[in-house]
């Protein structure tokens, strides 16, 4: 699994790289200006319709229901799963496109940016149009995201954004005659090859499946001990959820539309819970749309760079974790359910705190190294660094979010996260409208109030989940969690006085501020390792490890 992890890790960081050259490319050719604000606020709608029906409320129901059936080798049952889920994927997108393409003008006008001119809503309608024919193309690539990485599949999943993002930056540069209508089209282009990659990884798990011994008798069962906490455990009869109902063959239809059903129910909560997430979204383009030209881009570029160690960080660990707990969830492995979260979460704290104090003090400068050029000015980049120091504290909160939440889905209990996900968000909402006044009235960009709203709310999200999963699984101590995060804590607390005094003496140039960013690694792993942070000498050892066979392999 660290294997796995690093893997798709370093193919994270390749895409965030191309991510960002991609943000570069679109930032210099439009800035943070009208037609990208117009163009981001087109992409909400897209966006949550992806979010609730495919994403991550698909892959969080399906991939516990798909792995029980790899679990108990019925692998023609997981593949009658895939498709049913595929064609009613395809179908329920499309429909809902159609819908949201149908109402674009309401919804742009009334609800999304009341702020925006005639002209501009005229403009986000068009482009919402074009990339909503992406939010289906991305619905199908989700769920073989999902089937590719329960077969132990992840370099396909990881390096589809790349194709992504690439298909972004064709739209920039190659269709750059059309504006945003070229950047919209590449949208599309890039969800089109982000499905595309993915397809002869898909034909290659197909047929490893057929050579590999199976049986799709509803009666084989793992023998592991049973366990009343995780559910799915084996007993002397089949769980409910799988349909039994004596004859397979006859019962090939009830199954797939019991194990459908199944996904539904856990899919509902999380949908709610997503679209809670999408609200904030949507109540923060509604309100920085009042805010001035560039702040709906100021938030959204600065979101975009804490996504970037998010991903790499969060994103990759829990990718290859989800698969595993899942399937220790379903054969009541408490022991070891337990040990790989808490492992997960240490590593979560670990590599998240000391990124987030680097945005919050490199972040103007790197900001200023990265994105200015071309239309991107001095005063994109104030903005943008603003709204990065505030989102940026939250980097631990999403990152560990991540992993908690993985942690109730492997126990198919969609609805904790979901109560909580909504909390948050009207928890969100009410900081959001009082934090923006706040700022306002100190005479600082507002919207930076929407940023520290939303660093706030998810960790008060994160830690109340936390405590559940805690008290849900007693195995989990949550006293070694916190003491893990204590000492991460305190070597990246060391290492930010450390860049801090760097940065007093060098200034924030170019040159001291790209040297910063490895100085700092190396501060605060020294740091931690002074602290005796285990994850940190853990990670520490490992990479002398494969630097060391590196060099024999060359010897």
């Amino acid at each position: 699994m660290a294997r796995a992890a690093l893997s798709v890790g370093a193919i994270y960081v390749v895409g965030s790289l191309i991510g960002f050259v991609q943000r570069l490319v679109v930032t210099s050719q439009f800035g943070a200006g009208l037609e990208y604000d117009a163009f981001n606020t087109a992409f909400r709608v897209p966006d949550l319709l992806y979010s609730l029906f495919a994403s991550g409320a698909l892959a969080s129901a399906f991939i516990p229901v798909y792995m029980s059936h790899l679990a108990q080798e019925r692998r023609r049952a997981a593949w009658r799963l895939v498709r049913a889920v595929a064609v009613l994927v395809f179908v329920v997108l499309s429909v809902f496109a159609l819908a949201a393409s149908v109402f674009a003008p309401l919804l742009i006008r009334a609800i999304i940016a009341p702020g925006f001119s005639p002209a501009q809503v005229d403009l986000t309608v068009s482009l919402m149009r074009i990339m909503l024919v992406a939010t289906v193309v991305f619905g199908v690539s989700g769920l073989l995201m999902g089937v590719l990485q329960s077969n132990g599949s992840f370099i396909a999943p990881a390096m589809a954004p790349w194709l992504y993002n690439l298909g972004i930056i064709f739209g920039a540069l190659v269709l750059r005659g059309w504006g945003a209508y070229g950047l919209s089209a590449g949208v599309v282009i890039g969800a089109l090859l982000h499905l595309a990659i993915q397809l002869p990884a898909l034909v290659q798990v197909w047929r490893a499946s057929r050579a590999a011994p199976h049986t799709d008798h509803p009666t084989a069962l793992i023998p592991h001990p049973p366990s009343a906490n995780l559910p799915h455990a084996p007993s002397a009869r089949p769980p409910a959820s799988m349909d039994v109902r004596g004859d397979v063959r006859g019962d090939v239809r009830g199954d797939v539309r019991g194990d459908v059903r199944q996904i539904v129910r856990l899919m509902l909560p999380r949908m709610i819970g997503l679209g809670a997430v999408q609200i904030n979204f949507i109540v923060n383009t509604n309100l920085a749309s009042g805010m001035g030209e560039g702040a709906v881009s100021a938030l959204a570029i600065a979101f975009a760079v804490m996504l970037l160690p998010q991903v790499a960080i969060a994103q990759a660990a829990a990718t290859v974790l989800f698969p595993a707990i899942s399937a220790h969830a379903a054969r009541g492995e408490r022991a070891e359910f337990a040990r790989l979260v808490a492992r997960a979460i240490g590593v979560m704290f670990m590599l998240s705190l000391p990124a987030s104090i680097g945005l919050i003090l490199l972040g103007q400068p790197l900001i200023r190294l990265l994105f200015e050029r071309g239309a991107f000015d001095w005063r994109d980049t104030q903005a943008v660094s603003f709204a990065l120091m505030w989102y940026g504290a939250g980097l631990a909160g999403h990152s560990v979010l991540e992993v908690v939440t993985r942690g109730f889905y492997a126990l198919k209990d969609t609805i904790r996260p979901v109560v909580l996900g909504v909390a948050g968000m009207l928890l969100n909402v009410i900081l959001s409208l009082w934090l923006s006044s706040v700022f306002r009235a100190a005479g600082a960009f507002p919207f930076g109030g929407l940023a520290l709203a939303n660093t706030l709310a998810t960790a008060v999200e994160t830690a109340v989940l936390l405590g559940l999963l805690t008290a849900r699984v007693p195995e989990l101590s949550a006293g070694k969690m916190l003491a893990a995060a204590g000492r991460s804590a305190l070597a990246a607390l060391g290492m930010g006085v450390i860049v801090w005094v760097w940065m007093t003496l060098l200034g924030d140039g170019p040159l001291a501020t790209a040297l910063a960013v490895p100085v700092a690694a190396a501060a605060y792993f020294g740091l931690a390792w002074l602290v005796r942070s285990e994850e940190a000498r853990d990670m520490i050892g490992y990479a002398l490890r494969l630097a060391g066979s590196a060099r024999s392999r060359s010897a």
